[in-house]
């Protein structure tokens, strides 16, 4: 792929590259056909953040593609919490056989307490880094009435353990 060009990798899903980051676009479900990704050079950057929803096929389907990239580097921007939660629950998501994908930027659900304004915030990884050791993720201001959010779910950040 060149430079501003978009590829469909499936009837659901496109890829445009910018700058060297690849941009998911669309669906990951059982029509999704990763394979097209297999020929780009590594560190293989993905973004995530127009990827409207993922099927268990099409999450059948990226751990394919790990498998078939191997142990070659990736990173992840702009993660939705959605994908986030599958890596939780399936940390061969961040490579086959062992993990080499790095997520740098994430959307964190958070909640507010005093209003239950619900947010999903974009933020770098390394800012939550002390969550690995039992401290609670950083509080951000509520943008409907000021106050502190805190991350929506206990279990968020399971795949930091891993």
């Amino acid at each position: 792929m060149t430079q501003g060009t978009t590829a469909a990798l499936g009837p659901d899903l496109r890829v445009t590259e910018q700058g060297g980051v690849f941009y998911l676009q669309g669906v990951l479900n059982e029509n999704s056909e990763l394979a097209l990704l297999l020929s780009l050079q590594a560190p293989l950057i993905l973004n995530f953040r127009h990827v409207e929803r993922f099927n268990s096929v099409g999450i059948r389907n990226l751990l394919r593609f790990l498998q078939q990239w191997g142990q070659k580097p990736l990173v992840y921007f702009d993660c939705p919490s959605e994908l986030i939660n599958q890596i939780s629950m399936i940390p061969s998501l961040l490579g086959l056989p062992k993990p080499v994908a790095k997520v740098e930027t994430l959307f964190v659900p958070y909640e507010c307490t005093s209003c239950d304004h619900e947010a999903e915030i974009l933020a770098p990884l390394s800012e939550f880094a002390a969550v690995a050791d039992g401290e609670n993720a950083p509080a951000k201001p509520c943008p409907k009435c000021g106050k502190s959010m805190e991350v929506a779910s206990d279990t968020f950040f399971a795949f930091l353990e891993a």
